[in-house]
């Protein structure tokens, strides 16, 4: 993981510790999801190849997030398993509670609200076309990029396939 420098811790989960981080090389802002594995006789646990294997399918889209890379790392004898998503700033829900408080209080303009649907259903869409769902979506797992007004649907721990009929 030398390729990164952790900026901040910025979130921690059922699953593990997400910081924001910066690639060394190029600049990039990314968010690396740390999961220690708890290996046996069959190696990466199969929770864990599931996700990566789904985020990888998945992240072609534009509405969800893009999963860049991932890590595994042997760090004094314990297994660690970093995916490496695109970095963006803040949730759905940090963002309205933004607009609600502070000096100037003031709710979301409909267009925003239009176009933040818009985009959910398209991820949501896109997600159950590849038998895919998420089961865990709420304004804390929907990822805003505040400069263009975009989000992405993101925290993919609780995801299940179905099959439709």
């Amino acid at each position: 993981m030398e390729k990164y420098e952790k900026l901040e811790k910025v979130g921690e989960g059922t699953y593990g510790k997400v910081y924001k981080a910066q690639d060394k090389a190029t600049g990039q802002l990314v968010a690396l999801k740390k999961t220690r594995l708890e290996m046996d006789e069959e190696g990466i646990p199969p929770t864990a190849l599931r996700e990566i294997s789904l985020l990888q399918m998945l992240s072609q889209s534009i509405y969800i997030v893009r999963l860049l890379n991932v890590e595994h790392v042997d760090k004094n004898g314990k297994m660690m398993l970093y995916l490496v998503f695109e970095f963006l700033e803040t949730d759905l829900k940090k963002y309205i509670d933004s607009h609600r408080k502070g000096p100037n209080p003031m709710n979301l303009p409909p267009s925003v609200i239009q176009s933040f649907l818009y985009q959910l259903c398209k991820g949501v869409a896109h997600c159950h076309s590849h038998g895919v769902l998420h089961r865990d979506l709420k304004p804390q797992n929907l990822l805003v990029d505040r400069e263009r007004n975009t989000e992405n649907c993101g925290s993919w721990a609780w995801q299940s396939l179905y099959h439709p009929s």
